[in-house]
Parts: C-alpha cells; sequence; structure tokens
C-alpha cells in the first residue's frame, strides 16, 4: 500500500533534508587550526610576513582545497627551551595542527644534541597530549637533509653563523617540500576532530 505525503508533512520532510545537506556541508567545510612554532626560518627574517613559509602554506593548502587557517607563532632567535617555555601560550587549546621546527639556534649557541632531541620529544609529547595532531619538521646543523636545506639560488647572502636565512623564494621550495607531510597530518587532525 503506497503512502502520499501531503502538504505540511512535505515541507517538513524537505526542509529536515535541506537541514541534513548544510549540516554535511557545514561539516565538510569545517576550519581547521594550523599553528607553525619555532625560530626565524618560521618568523620568516628578513622577508614580509605574506613571504614566510606560515602564509605561503596557507595558500598552496587553500589552492588544494583545504580550509585552514595557519598561525605563525615563529619567533627570531628562538630555541627549544624558549619554544617549551611559551607552548602554551603560543599554540593555544582549539589547535588542531602544531608544525614545529626549531633547534638550529641550540646547536650554533653550542647546547648539546642530546638536550635539543630530549626537548623536542618534550615539545611533541606535551602537544599530543593535548589532542594536538603534530608534525616535527627536522633541523640540523647547516640544515643538511632538513626541509629548510637552501639551495644558494634561493637564499639571501647571509653567511655569518646562525644568520642563514630564506628569501621568498626559498620559502616556495620549503613548502613543496613539506606539503605532502603536512596534508598527511591535516587528514589525521581532521579524523581526531571528526570534521571531513
Amino acid at each position: 500500500m503506497a503512502m502520499h505525503i501531503r502538504g505540511p508533512a512535505v515541507r517538513s520532510l524537505a526542509a529536515f533534508s535541506l537541514l541534513c545537506a548544510l549540516s554535511s556541508w557545514s561539516t565538510a567545510q569545517a576550519q581547521l587550526r594550523i599553528v607553525v612554532i619555532g625560530d626565524s626560518q618560521i618568523a620568516g627574517k628578513g622577508v614580509s610576513s605574506g613571504e614566510a613559509y606560515p602564509a605561503k602554506l596557507e595558500a598552496a593548502l587553500r589552492t588544494h582545497g583545504q580550509n585552514v587557517v595557519v598561525v605563525n607563532a615563529g619567533v627570531n632567535g628562538d630555541t627549544t627551551s624558549g619554544v617549551l617555555a611559551r607552548l602554551d601560550s603560543s599554540v593555544p587549546n582549539g589547535t588542531n595542527l602544531a608544525i614545529v621546527s626549531v633547534g638550529i639556534n641550540d646547536i650554533v649557541r653550542g647546547g648539546s644534541p642530546g638536550q635539543v632531541a630530549a626537548n623536542l620529544n618534550e615539545i611533541k609529547k606535551r602537544l599530543m597530549a593535548r589532542g594536538i595532531e603534530t608534525l616535527m619538521l627536522p633541523y640540523g646543523k647547516g640544515f643538511q637533509g632538513s626541509a629548510f636545506e637552501k639551495p644558494e639560488l634561493h637564499v639571501e647572502k647571509e653567511r655569518s653563523p646562525g644568520h642563514y636565512h630564506l628569501n621568498a623564494a626559498g620559502y616556495d621550495v620549503v613548502v613543496a617540500r613539506t606539503l605532502p607531510q603536512v596534508v598527511g597530518a591535516l587528514a589525521r587532525a581532521r579524523r581526531k576532530s571528526g570534521s571531513h
């Protein structure tokens, strides 16, 4: 026996369907917050805020359909101890993904690689304990093998110890190198937050 739905019932059903569709669309479009924390390579020493890694990363992610806001929490001259000291204020609750790149200043100033590794582990542990997906970008003396290793073509002509910074084109290189890792970390963050 066929049921016939009339008048107000049809309108209610249509409104319910629209509400479900809008709710689904809203969930699919939920914006995720990324905080990039570290030293001058994150802060963007020597370039405008729009040319630094966090801004260029946000633009690249949006081009790839990711609804994100990327916050620059870089501080010139920062160390792993400095990041630990400001971690809770610089990466507040509600952050979905933290990207961490720090440690070269510790080494330049004669710090122990073992202590740097311990601090980096503590940074990651504290972020993960708060439910924040965490991506650690490697550092290295001279940045060999790291995301921020700089081809001569893309760096400013600074050569004094501890002063070897990217120009805008250099940050484009870093974004291209790190984008696949960031997209993967974002997928994990979306699963944690229940967003699609």
